[in-house]
């Protein structure tokens, strides 16, 4: 079992459904990236969907504690968790063309950004507080999912 599936079969509770590689491919067209590869195989195996909030382990120094509430996927249940919205592109001023997206939300009302930018860097996964900074978390959507952990919280 991987990283991924472990988190979404002890994390997970609600999977949106799987999208074809077409509709992923539009969805790149659209937003005129193409996604790193490791998030377009999360996409088109596992697509997002709703969290049981386990918190994602803060790395570094002055990173919060926040809860996993979210992964935007295409074809959500819920317009608010689509990947790409006109909304999410148009949160960060100079982002055009697309070097952050939104491909998550915390408990808290946080973003979980994604690196789009071609070159060094990219793939690489962020916590945009609601109303504060950004941290750097993980290189990768697999090691994000290896962050979560149950919450100390409960």
């Amino acid at each position: 079992m991987t990283t991924i599936e472990y988190a979404y079969s002890r994390f997970g509770a609600e999977r949106f459904p799987l999208p074809s590689e077409a509709q992923l491919s539009e969805l790149e067209s659209r937003i005129r990236i193409r996604f790193p590869e490791d998030y377009r195989q999360f996409v088109l195996n596992f697509n997002g969907g709703y969290f049981k909030c386990p918190e994602i382990a803060p790395v570094g120094e002055g990173c919060p504690l926040e809860g996993l509430d979210s992964l935007f996927g295409i074809g959500a249940s819920h317009p608010t968790s689509e990947l790409a919205t006109p909304l999410d592109l148009a949160l960060f001023d100079d982002n055009d063309p697309l070097k952050i997206l939104p491909i998550g939300r915390t408990g808290m009302g946080g973003l979980i950004i994604l690196d789009t930018a071609p070159g060094e860097g990219q793939g690489a996964i962020f916590l945009k507080q609601a109303w504060g900074e950004f941290y750097h978390l993980v290189d990768g959507i697999e090691a994000f999912f290896a962050l979560l952990r149950e919450p100390t919280w409960k």
